[in-house]
């Protein structure tokens, strides 16, 4: 018997998603693209997406506020 490989592939839609709710906190945020915010933020939004937080208020309330441009 071979165990269950377990893969970090997102569906077409959960994609969508993410990458709507990362351009909606970025923006709210007020980070701007190619900074060290922005790839902090994007692996926030994929860790808790990956713990299973898939409820839009949510993520946007467990981001919180402590990222901020620099």
């Amino acid at each position: 018997m071979y165990p269950t490989a377990s893969t970090n592939t997102f569906e077409p839609s959960e994609l969508a998603f993410l990458q709507r709710l990362f351009k909606d906190a970025r923006a709210s945020r007020g980070i701007a693209g190619d900074s060290l915010d922005e790839d902090d933020l994007a692996a926030r939004i994929i860790e808790l997406y990956q713990q299973g937080v898939r409820d839009e208020q949510c993520l946007h309330s467990r981001l919180g506020s402590g990222l901020t441009s620099r």
